[in-house]
């Protein structure tokens, strides 16, 4: 496969699960063939450390430009989890409770008009219970178009509002556990509402206190800080059946960095859909990882403590259960999800993404302190596998297992 690079033609083992390093290559190579998966990065961590990490396959294919364990993706939907743990700070810093209002602290009333007396709070936010829909694409394009941006959150989740619709409510009850909707729009609000309680730009705030101190120096949720580095990200590819062939997603930024924006007169708090929190996320998989550790950790790495010890739990326990899109989300933590689906039997903590052609996976195991992050680009992901992931994923997942982490 061109592009590939072989992590070793030896028998030696590439993990403590039985593969030689011959086989590891020749397994990753069959998987990529098969699912025509353009790029791909992973690592696996174990007892609280990384154990391996690598990439394989294309960055960019017009460019020729491999993927390394340094190549920077958009990594859709774990984003939330980043967001997440950033507004729990906050809470820890005592300037706002999971059960509080968010309108309190957006300083705009958030009410779903079929249960006008009911609070949204922000655990029904972290937990897709608020009833919020996804009927919010049309002001997000707009709200990144804009420069200087001036759209606000009002203009969308007020009635009368430009970008409001009726459609921007569910008709369950907010916390109604039969009312689960996932909702990447909950995502925006807890960015704005990040916002509102720091003074910060959101991607400044994740900057100073998640990044910097996890020596996560490749990741961002602004374009603007990777000016250095942009042949470093990836080109986001859906694959087409039909054709074979791969069409550009996102990110084809042919090195160069886009127009700045012109953020000098936002105000903090009022648009949290500018940094896209809800999947626009760019960072490598070593990055990535460190995040991971964090959370393996009960939110220490590196003798940098990002959260409390009672706060990771809490993040990763289990708030919500019940059974929606297809029996994918059954058990929901603070913007952190639970499944014993991806390795069989064994129950994991984590999110996944899904967006422009990439499928993305980032869990790990509360008890045991092992994971693994996985990303993959271009991928025909094709029919579901057994349970609720697509093939290609549960393929990786369990090679991962087996080579690395199986035999503990």
């Amino acid at each position: 496969m061109k592009g590939f690079t072989p992590l070793g033609d030896s028998d030696q083992k590439a993990g403590e699960g039985g593969l030689s390093l011959r086989e590891w290559d020749a397994a990753i190579r069959q998987l990529m063939e098969t699912h025509h998966i353009a790029g791909l990065a992973a690592s696996v961590v174990r007892e609280g450390r990384m154990l391996w990490s690598g990439g394989y396959g294309w960055a960019n294919l017009q460019r020729r430009i491999p993927v390394t364990s340094r190549t920077i993706f958009r990594i859709a939907s774990i984003s939330k989890t980043v967001v997440a743990s950033a507004f729990m700070q906050l809470v820890e810093r005592g300037l706002c409770g999971i059960d509080q209002d968010v309108g309190d602290i957006l300083g705009i009333p958030l009410r779903n008009p079929n249960h006008p007396e009911q609070a949204i709070t922000f655990r029904h936010l972290m937990t897709h219970t608020s009833g919020l829909q996804d009927e919010y694409a049309r002001f997000v394009t707009d709200s990144h178009n804009e420069n200087p941006p001036t759209l606000t959150l009002a203009d969308l989740v007020l009635e009368g509002g430009a970008y409001y619709t009726d459609h921007l409510w569910g008709i369950g009850k907010p916390g109604d556990m039969d009312g689960f909707e996932y909702s990447n729009l909950g995502a925006v609000i807890l960015a704005a509402a990040v916002e509102r309680l720091s003074n910060e730009r959101f991607d400044l705030y994740c900057r100073k206190h998640l990044f910097e101190p996890l020596q996560m120096n490749d990741t961002s949720f602004y374009i603007g800080d990777f000016a250095q580095k942009m042949d470093d990200i990836a080109v986001l590819y859906e694959y087409d059946n039909e054709a074979d062939s791969y069409l550009v997603g996102t990110d084809d930024f042919g090195g160069q960095l886009p127009a700045p924006t012109d953020y000098s007169s936002y105000v903090p708090g009022t648009n949290g859909a500018l940094f896209s929190p809800q999947g626009g996320l760019r960072t490598t998989v070593d990055d990535l990882t460190s995040f991971l550790l964090a959370h393996v950790n009960e939110g220490c790495f590196r003798d940098v403590r990002i959260l409390h010890p009672e706060t990771a739990k809490l993040m990763h326990t289990a708030h919500w259960t019940g059974h929606r899109h297809d029996g994918f989300f059954k058990h929901s933590g603070l913007q952190f999800h639970r499944t014993n689906e991806l390795i069989p039997g064994q129950w994991l903590v984590g999110h996944a993404g899904d967006a422009y052609g990439l499928l993305s996976d980032m869990y790990f195991h509360e008890q045991e302190r092992w994971g693994f992050i996985m990303i993959m680009n271009g991928v025909h992901r094709g029919d579901k596998g057994d349970g609720a992931y697509f093939r290609p994923e549960e393929e990786l997942a369990g090679l991962l297992y087996e080579t690395f982490l199986k035999d503990l």
